[in-house]
């Protein structure tokens, strides 16, 4: 009973901090995310239900970097503090090892570690492809935002465009005036009694793009070198706008498959065998992302024990330097793997390796 207390006990020490790493790694990162896109968020007038969107898929796509960074702050602190208090020495001294004291949190850390892999393998996926169709879908309102009713706006598809009265919302506009220099040498005039915007959305990837559907007008053409002159009435007439993603071609990457969508392409017989490491690197560094919450335990635990003791300035400093060293050594494990220098499997291994090794090399100076 009292090792169960015990257990208990030391469970909750690594799990407090670790939730609470979890809540200020994810404001952190929200807040620096929405600075970034505060302007662009007001100006397009995005609603309530689209910015909710954008922070669920936000805050999803970056837990897998979280999760492992939130556990490692918990079992540091958990062990600076119960090593401060010589709590750590009492457990010795009534007969656990350092290896029966770690036994709750590598419990906690294989829960962590389940997570994290589902997590990488389907959600984090998905929340990669809807922060990009949410980010899209915003950016498409600022087309609408863009025309101002009573004034002459040159920031539609560079046209000029004057409306009487405009509705952004919806899209709607009564009086357009319209000049269109985009063929220097055949300007228009398109003159029409209402407008109305519609976005146009592919099945796939959500781009598509905008038309401009005018109805009952006329379109007035010169040719400025011929010094000719056309007239045409309309019912309806439209105007179709493409919009380019603002990050290039919108295209789905690796990390933006499930993972039964990568062993898809990976039997697909027509993958050339560059995209084919880019994917088999892809899968292995999915498995093997989840695996650090188990690592970090003789990490954590080791510095925890010897290197931070009581020190809280000291455990967030071994947090941050250790995961930015890890996640740039990833990056640099992705690309063994995606140039063929190492096999995938192999290469993404590199950083959980490096971890294990001072892991290990801690643990053993812990345990006097």
């Amino acid at each position: 009973m009292r090792i169960r207390k015990i257990d208990l006990y030391i469970f909750r020490e690594v799990l407090n901090p670790f939730l609470g790493g979890i809540f200020f790694f994810s404001f952190v990162f929200l807040l620096f995310q929405m600075l970034r896109l505060a302007e662009e968020l007001i100006v397009n007038n995005a609603p309530l239900g689209l910015v909710l969107k954008l922070l669920g898929t936000l805050v999803l796509n970056f837990l897998p970097l979280g999760l492992p960074m939130a556990f490692l702050i918990g079992v540091l602190f958990a062990f600076s503090r119960l090593s401060g208090d010589s709590e750590v020495v009492a457990m010795k001294a009534g007969g656990m090892s350092l290896w029966r004291i770690s036994a709750p949190v590598f419990t906690l850390s294989f829960i962590v570690a389940g997570l994290s892999l589902l997590l990488n393998l389907n959600w984090a996926p998905w929340s990669e492809v809807a922060m990009r169709n949410t980010l899209i879908k915003i950016g498409n309102r600022k087309f609408a935002s863009a025309i101002n009713e009573g004034t002459f706006s040159s920031g539609f598809f560079n046209l000029l465009l004057y409306t009487e009265k405009a509705n952004n919302r919806a899209g709607k506009m009564e009086k357009v005036f319209i000049y269109d220099e985009r063929d220097e040498k055949h300007p228009l005039t398109v003159v029409s009694k209402t407008g109305e915007l519609i976005r146009v959305q592919s099945s796939e990837d959500d781009l598509g793009g905008i038309v401009l559907q005018l109805q009952d007008g006329s379109i007035h053409q010169s040719d400025r070198l011929g010094g000719a002159y056309n007239k045409m009435k309309f019912g309806t007439y439209q105007i179709f706008f493409d919009i380019p993603d603002s990050t290039g071609k919108f295209g789905y990457k690796p990390k933006m498959y499930s993972v039964a969508e990568l062993g898809r392409k990976i039997q697909a017989p027509d993958t050339s065998p560059s995209f084919l490491r880019e994917l088999l690197t892809e899968r292995w560094r999915r498995f093997a992302v989840a695996l650090t919450p188990i690592l970090f335990v003789f990490l954590g635990m080791g510095f925890g024990t010897v290197r931070t003791r009581g020190a809280k300035f000291g455990v967030m400093l071994v947090a941050f330097v250790t995961m930015a060293l890890y996640w740039q050594v990833q990056v640099a494990s992705i690309w063994l793997g995606d140039s063929g220098h190492v096999l995938p499997w192999l290469a993404v291994q590199i950083p959980n390796l490096l971890v294990l090794a001072a892991g290990l090399f801690t643990f053993r100076r812990a345990s006097w």
